[in-house]
């Protein structure tokens, strides 16, 4: 199902909490809102579920106008942070309780409440209560839950946020996994942006209520349009532009005056020539080590300026066992991995 949102606006007051937000999203797609805390995309999840009123704008679903839709006949499934799951009622009553609001024949509520479950790989937890499963079976359950009464859309509200590395990263994969199986068109708001580059079709990234960018998520990360972009999803160095601006050799951006460009840390390359030869050289300032990754600070001055110094940062593969403080080494920066960022 094709869902579509016409400048969408909120307020609270006189906070205008979502300013003309328009997206449209495929039929099987997987979408992440992502942006920090307070940008707006759990109120934007909630007026797409009909749980929050629009002040302004449309949504529409297959040419239906959904706008003055309540939330109970969009047919919407919806995965709160919280699990929300009913702790008096057992795991198999908590899945079956959609599908008996909607008035199912009852063999079929126990037919396809058996196979939710075997979907999520809970089959012999059926029988027991939510305190008796950990955080991550708690959220399969709830996934489970809003997945059996087939619904046209699966809204998901921060719903790993609340467990710990591995489980999150494991239930990661068993929710894309199953949300490609299923075809289903999925939403999904997190802050965390390795899970939205991890998961996504595509991401709408935020920022105070505002569309900084929408695109695919390698798109998102290769070229950010932004500097909030650049530097909310993954790590980049934003360097500052006045005039012509060489940052390696025969690096110029032509036909443009950017007051600003950003670099990847995996873009910048040490020891990638004769240090009387770069023209970049920088000096060693912190080495953190990551296991695989080691992300080095340089303090570094270009050869055409004579003042003053930028922190660029580069991350290598491998421990770099070589890399000591106060170290000067030469650097390298592909013109082609360069990108003019506006400012916001």
């Amino acid at each position: 199902m094709t869902l579509e949102l016409k400048k969408i606006s909120k307020y609270f007051g006189s906070l205008k909490a979502l300013d003309e937000v328009s997206l449209r999203v495929e039929k099987g797609e997987m979408v992440c809102f992502l942006g920090p805390s307070g940008c707006g995309k759990t109120t934007l999840l909630r007026i797409v579920g009909g749980l929050e009123p629009m002040d302004g704008g449309e949504l529409w679903l297959d040419g239906r106008n959904l706008s003055g839709v309540p939330a109970r006949k969009r047919n919407f499934g919806v995965v709160f942070q919280s699990y929300s799951l009913f702790p008096n009622l057992s795991i198999a009553a908590n899945v079956a309780y959609g599908l008996e609001c909607r008035r199912w024949p009852k063999g079929r509520v126990r037919e396809r409440v058996r196979e939710m479950l075997r979907l999520v790989h809970l089959e012999s937890h059926k029988d027991k209560y939510p305190h008796q499963l950990s955080g991550g079976q708690q959220q399969r359950v709830a996934l489970a839950r809003a997945l059996a009464p087939e619904p046209a859309l699966l809204l998901l509200d921060e719903p790993l946020s609340a467990l710990d590395a591995r489980v999150r990263e494991e239930l990661r994969e068993e929710i894309r996994n199953l949300q490609q199986r299923l075809n289903i068109t999925t939403i999904m708001v997190t802050h965390d942006q390795e899970e939205a580059l991890a998961m996504a079709d595509q991401i709408l990234v935020m920022q105070d209520g505002r569309v900084m960018q929408v695109g695919r998520p390698m798109d998102i990360y290769k070229r950010p349009e932004n500097s909030f972009v650049a530097q909310f999803v993954g790590k980049m160095n934003i360097l500052s532009v006045d005039g012509d601006f060489v940052l390696s050799r025969g690096l110029a951006v032509a036909g443009a005056k950017p007051k600003m460009v950003g670099v990847r840390p995996e873009d910048v390359q040490i020891d990638c020539c004769d240090i009387q030869d770069a023209d970049l050289c920088g000096v060693v300032d912190q080495v953190v080590r990551l296991g695989n990754l080691t992300r080095v600070t340089f303090l570094v001055r270009e050869k055409s300026r004579s003042e003053g110094l930028v922190r660029l940062v580069s991350e290598i593969q491998g421990a770099g066992e070589r890399l000591k403080l106060g170290a000067r080494l030469p650097l390298c920066i592909k013109p082609e991995t360069v990108r003019v960022l506006e400012w916001h």
